[in-house]
């Protein structure tokens, strides 16, 4: 039974305007007669935010998806409806939905990196999307619109950004141009997949108010789709509370944090990592760590081509430490962690391994160096290879560093179950998982190795928090049972703060603020650390401010 309570203009309360979406009864299966959504209503008003939340796997992303008309491979509605403007999106023709999309309805995903030409620039894409839609305005006009909307998502609008190609910008820049892409049009319906999954808490603030701004200025209806409670709390107006494919609670956002009634509702909330500025009796007292160091790191400065992005850093990573790297996209977190890797080789200044200076190239460094060391991407969509299942992705990392052909079953089966993942996901190819199972497939990966250094860039941006907390569990224990030392890569300082022993800040390459977590994180020192604390969600602090 699905707990919900009218509200005004919403859902049976006082008159409203008319809803821009309306959906009932909703049911979506698969070829082998499996439902993966079920009995789904709920409508969205012009300028309301509905929020849905759920575990992997859900129906979050299904539901959201067949907002344009649009159903993954394998799948199809098989009951209900899906209403848009008044306009039936179930049983449409391919043609209609193809003119609703863009000019009203647009999309945000999960990954922006799957949703550009590798080899186009970025201007040059947005100019042949806009043409679609308007073949009357001049090149100039359409240009003037993409500056506006840049400047909207707080992008560069000169030239020389807007002609880079979509490697050359960071995660949260590229995903701020695939906000950008679903702005142009100024469409009355927006879905929006974890759009700032890829941002730091400076940008992301920036967004979810663009979004609000958006919403209400213009009267836009969104779905907008997360695992992140904090920022539902933040930006959403009703919150959809989803499970195995059907939704356990739909109700205003501050029933749903304040008083919410499913006890699986009360479960999310109570996964979900919540730094709350100002206390630091959680992390006051530093665990022991080993004073030795298990990676050192001297005068290292990278670039790409003539352009330096970091500059000069020095740090020693302790053996069963956890060190967080913060910052801004741009700042140079990826770029420095994969220098660490010897993913990106331009770089002068030394990295040492338990002491041994290592190559710059991963190809060039022995063995033992590439087993030990490990790496786990951000994005769990591209990291992958398409065409092998889990279980073979994993084995060849086993095979690649060594381990025992006789034993490889057994310890792919091992570190699936430690990530979460049952037997049918190791049979499975990525297309077939969720985002936040694809990312724990990866880090699956990385964990066979037995590695005793893990350089982890964003590896919880995609999970759900009741997945997030038990990596991050899974993450501790393996730190304290194998002194695993980890190089921890977010921008998310509630984990930052469950899990870091010691942070450095960066900032334009540099390092701006380092000392333990509590320090940091409770009183900063640099008006830098300052803001990105000050930017970071919480939803007791919106409980706080807004509702009690």
């Amino acid at each position: 039974m699905v707990a919900t309570e009218p509200q005004p203009g919403l859902d049976g309360g006082a008159a409203g305007p008319d809803p821009i979406v309306e959906v009932s009864g909703l049911r979506v299966g698969i070829a082998s007669g499996r439902t993966i959504v079920e009995d789904v209503e709920f409508s969205i008003r012009p300028g309301e935010i509905l929020g849905v939340v759920g575990e992997s796997g859900s129906g979050k992303t299904t539901v959201g998806m067949t907002l344009l008309g649009y159903v993954r491979d394998g799948a199809r509605v098989t009951a209900g409806s899906v209403r848009l403007d008044g306009r039936e999106l179930v049983g449409a023709e391919e043609s209609a939905l193809r003119e609703l999309r863009g000019h009203r309805v647009s999309y945000v995903s999960q990954d922006p990196s799957a949703a550009f030409n590798p080899a186009l620039r970025i201007r040059k894409q947005l100019l042949a999307f806009m043409r679609v839609h308007d073949r009357e305005a001049s090149t100039e006009e359409l240009g003037a619109r993409i500056d506006e909307v840049f400047d909207e998502v707080a992008l560069p609008a000169d030239r020389e950004f807007q002609n880079r190609y979509p490697h050359q910008l960071s995660g949260g820049q590229l995903q701020r141009v695939a906000i950008a892409v679903a702005l142009l049009l100024k469409p009355p319906l927006i879905v929006l997949d974890e759009p700032t999954t890829g941002l730091d808490v400076t940008s992301q603030e920036k967004i979810l108010r663009l979004v609000r701004d958006l919403c209400t200025r213009h009267e836009i209806a969104a779905l907008y789709v997360t695992h992140d409670l904090a920022v539902v709390a933040d930006i959403a107006d009703t919150v959809m509370v989803m499970r195995f494919g059907r939704v356990v609670e739909r109700a205003p956002a501050r029933d749903i944090f304040c008083s919410p009634k499913a006890e699986y509702t009360r479960e999310l909330i109570a996964a979900a990592p919540d730094l709350v500025v100002g206390d630091a009796t959680d992390s006051a007292e530093r665990r022991p760590i080993d004073p030795s160091a298990a990676l050192s790191v001297r005068g290292l400065s990278a670039r790409y081509g003539s352009r330096t992005v970091i500059r000069d850093i020095d740090f020693d990573l302790h053996r069963g430490e956890c060190l967080a790297l913060v910052g801004e996209s741009g700042s140079g977190k990826s770029t420095l962690s994969k220098a660490l890797i010897g993913l990106h080789a331009d770089y002068s200044g030394s990295v040492a391994l338990e002491g041994q200076e290592i190559p710059n190239r991963a190809i060039r460094r022995p063995l033992a160096a590439r087993r030990e060391m490990q790496y786990i991407f951000q994005s769990p969509h591209t990291s992958l290879n398409p065409r092998r299942t889990v279980a073979e992705s994993v084995g060849l990392v086993h095979a690649a560093v060594g381990g025992a052909r006789r034993t490889r079953e057994d310890d792919i089966r091992e570190v699936l179950d430690k990530v979460g993942l049952e037997d049918r996901h190791a049979v499975a190819l990525p297309w077939q998982l969720s985002g936040g199972e694809r990312q724990r497939a990866s880090i699956a990966r990385a964990l066979v190795a037995k590695p005793k250094v893990l350089i982890c860039d964003e590896v919880t941006s995609a999970l759900d928090v009741i997945v997030q907390d038990q990596i991050l569990e899974l993450l501790r224990r393996l730190q304290s049972e194998e002194h695993l030392s980890m190089v921890f890569v977010t921008h998310n300082l509630a984990v930052v703060s469950e899990l870091a022993d010691r942070i450095m800040v960066m900032q334009h390459g540099s390092i701006v603020e380092e000392g333990e977590a509590h320090q940091v994180l409770h009183r900063p020192e640099h008006e830098y650390t300052r803001q990105l604390v000050g930017n970071t969600l919480s939803i007791q602090a919106v409980r706080e401010e807004r509702w009690v």
